[in-house]
């Protein structure tokens, strides 16, 4: 499995300029808009490499700055849609929507490397769950199908 400094390199040898991390002002600005004292450390990486633009990861997905500063209030809106499906789970954060209908969030952002649900509006269950971002990143990188 790669690691998340690992797939920014190689996405930027298919697609030079296709991949552009955030500032350390920005990462800042993420952790400021979702209430967060520290991010875990992997999605932190994430954002540092590709928080801006992830080549063909990713690509359709609402999944980057500046447009994740609005992520908490869309999953707001997405959890409350999907009340009698799906409660919020407690420590649960959003980092991406694909079009509205699908969200995934780290279980808990607590941890450095934490698992990743998909879950598909008006369904009872989620659609994927990965073991840590990472894993989701490697899933998206690879092409894998039932990413999205």
């Amino acid at each position: 499995m790669y690691t998340v400094s690992e797939i920014a390199e190689l996405l930027r040898r298919e697609e030079p300029g296709g991949v552009v991390g955030l500032e350390p002002s920005e990462v800042q600005q993420v952790q400021a808009a979702w209430d967060m004292i520290r991010l875990p450390s992997a999605y932190e990486e994430f954002l540092t490499n590709m928080g801006s633009r992830a080549g063909r990861v990713l690509l359709g997905t609402d999944a980057f700055f500046p447009t994740i500063l609005e992520m908490s209030e869309w999953a707001d809106e997405f959890f409350e849609e999907n009340a009698s499906n799906l409660a919020r789970p407690k420590d649960a954060l959003v980092f991406a929507m694909h079009q509205g209908y699908l969200a995934y969030w780290m279980s808990d952002a607590s941890i450095s490397d934490p698992e990743v649900t998909l879950f598909m509006e008006g369904e009872s269950k989620p659609m994927r769950v990965w073991p840590s971002f990472t894993a989701f990143l490697n899933s998206h990188y690879l092409d894998e199908p039932g990413v999205k």
